[in-house]
């Protein structure tokens, strides 16, 4: 009995660990008012990989679309996905210069594009995720709190939150690519305070190359025609 008493009390510890660790996280990051506050973005971007410049735009209203443009060696491409349908067209990729019809279980892979709160863990309480905290660690010399996250679908995930700034730095999320799971890291840095009062990270490490941010818009007027899917006329 007593040893299950300090189990249960162990386990009380890293979850209030965790809860606390990730609250801080959301305010470093502004307030959740000021991201509920937040109806569209605007990112503009650029990546290099393959010894080529890779120029990317991606749009979002929160909860409903989101639109990524990517333009490299002078031709145009674009995915949309919205809660109930997604499309893809880039035409510099072999095979994939017509307009696809996402099926229904990657568009339902590719909402997590749209969820904006659910990117910020900012609902982990209420959408059934689970957290554990898993102690510290270091990436680069930065002392750094680990935590897993495992949502309602059993994905999972570990992100490194720095131990002084409390901003996220990394994740390692496992996700399966043509039924062979596979771990996926992404780096972030250079955060910068955005209008609203938000901040978001200028840079993002993929596992393509460095995710560069020149700007990003927030609550600019965006026209919804553009989650409409067009193959641009030759």
């Amino acid at each position: 009995m007593l040893a299950a008493l300090l189990l249960s009390f162990a386990g009380a510890l890293k979850a209030q660990t965790a809860d606390e660790i990730i609250e801080k996280h959301i305010k470093a990051l502004g307030s959740r008012e000021a991201w509920d506050n937040v109806k569209s973005l605007k990112m503009d971007g650029s990546m290099s990989a393959g010894g080529m410049e890779i120029n990317i735009t991606q749009t979002m209203l929160p909860g409903k679309a989101v639109r990524t443009d990517v333009n490299v060696m002078g031709m145009s491409g674009y995915t949309i996905v919205t809660r109930t349908q997604g499309w893809t067209y880039m035409p510099f990729q072999p095979g994939m210069d017509k307009l696809d019809t996402m099926k229904p279980e990657m568009v339902k892979a590719s909402q997590f594009q749209i969820d904006l709160q659910g990117r910020k863990i900012y609902d982990y309480k209420t959408n059934g995720t689970k957290v554990e905290y898993q102690g510290k660690d270091t990436l680069n010399k930065v002392a750094c709190h680990k935590i897993k996250f495992v949502d309602k679908d059993g994905n999972e995930s570990v992100c490194y939150y720095d131990a002084t700034t409390y901003y996220l730095l990394r994740t390692e999320s496992k996700v399966k690519v043509e039924e062979q799971e596979q771990e996926v890291a992404m780096g972030f840095d250079n955060y910068k305070k955005l209008d609203g009062g938000i901040l978001m990270p200028m840079t993002i490490t993929t596992p393509q190359g460095d995710l560069v941010f020149k700007s990003i818009d927030v609550n600019k007027p965006v026209d919804e025609k553009i989650f409409l899917p067009e193959v641009p006329k030759k």
